[in-house]
């Protein structure tokens, strides 16, 4: 078997908060009918879109005539390209894998522990108290969506944070939890131990990425009572994290390096005595189904996870989207990803210019 050719699709999907984010979808032929489907996710965060038609062209020359069956031709392209460029390549690798054997991408790795896990659904950063009733209102919508487990970006505001909080504990009581107390790192270690002592209360699981910093994030850990948990996208940064004694859990995403680099790094955190969860940029169904195999090929997966994706978006690309049910991500069923393109969905919403991210 061969890859016969590499084809890019730009698109732009709209969240449930009406912003559009962008995404890459990846279709690897093979002359034997069979193809893979791969999601560049959320490349919102990236500095700069990249050129589709040159990325394109590169892949096609480094992919094409290639077996999908060798890891040495295949890994090294996945690992040249930058996050989450190189993931996109690689869950198209697992997707058609999967196809050719007839199997679910969890089963190339042995099989499943789990056909489903927790998952929290994302309320965003408010800049100000305005925003507040609109959150508390969103926060009701996902309740009756069945996840009762949100995660909380804060640090932008911390009067507004606060209000939100006693006004979800007001409304809502114990009917739900906060996962996380999410800073993006926006804060110094002085200020976000002031933070989370004055936010503390509302008693969340743990605290995300509260300062940039190492030796900053050592001084929270020390400082307050919730396990400190980072992003964490190598085995290098994993150690470091360790001999640093700044973190607890390792938030691991397939956006980061694709699965296979995350599977990895879920041995490092294993080897290291660190907690795992898997984190996310906010996928759409392909990449959310990535995550859901990667979740249930792992053993050490100790806290819930954040990939609420295909609920967030307001638009997607594949027939059926991947699924949650009591706020658990189920695993999807079939082989590979077990995820089909909707060819016009997909015309509907790709444009090689993103003209969808101009005003």
């Amino acid at each position: 078997m061969k890859i016969t050719d590499v084809t890019l699709y730009p698109v732009g999907t709209r969240r449930e908060t009406l912003s559009v984010s962008p995404h890459i979808i990846v279709t690897l032929a093979t002359d034997e009918g069979v193809t893979g489907i791969g999601e560049m996710s959320d490349l919102g965060h990236s500095p700069a879109m990249p050129n589709v038609d040159h990325l394109e062209y590169v892949l096609r020359q480094r992919l094409v005539g290639v077996d999908p069956f060798d890891p040495g031709r295949i890994d090294p392209v996945v690992d040249g390209l930058a996050a989450p460029l190189g993931s996109g390549i690689d869950t198209a690798i697992h997707d058609l894998r999967g196809k050719v054997l007839g199997v679910p991408v969890h089963d190339l790795y042995g099989g499943a522990y789990r056909d489903r896990y927790k998952i929290c659904y994302p309320i965003f950063r408010q800049r100000d108290t305005s925003e507040l009733d609109k959150n508390i209102e969103r926060v009701g919508k996902v309740l009756k969506l069945g996840f009762d487990l949100i995660r909380v970006y804060v640090g932008g505001n911390l009067d507004a944070d606060e209000a939100f909080l006693k006004t979800l504990r007001e409304t809502y009581g114990d009917a739900v939890k906060v996962k996380s107390l999410d800073f993006s790192r926006v804060l110094d270690w002085k200020s976000a131990i002031k933070a989370i002592e004055r936010l503390g209360w509302i008693e969340p699981m743990l605290v995300e990425s509260p300062c940039p910093d190492i030796e900053g994030k050592a001084r929270v850990r020390a400082a307050v009572d919730f396990p400190i948990s980072e992003h964490c996208s190598s085995e290098e940064q994993a150690i470091a994290f360790a001999q640093g004694q700044a973190v607890d859990i390792l938030n691991i995403a397939v956006c980061a390096r694709g699965i296979r680099r995350a599977r990895n790094l879920f041995a490092t955190a294993e080897a290291l005595g660190l907690k795992t969860l898997i984190g996310t940029t906010q996928e759409l169904s392909i990449g959310t189904s990535a995550q859901a195999h990667l979740g249930a090929s792992v053993a050490n997966l100790e806290y819930p996870g954040d990939a609420a994706g295909a609920q967030l978006y307001i638009d997607d690309v594949v027939v059926n989207r991947a699924q949650y049910e009591n706020g658990h991500l189920l695993v999807p069923k079939g082989p590979g990803l077990g995820m089909e393109l909707d060819e016009e969905k997909l015309e509907a919403l790709c444009d090689r210019n993103w003209a969808f991210l101009r005003p």
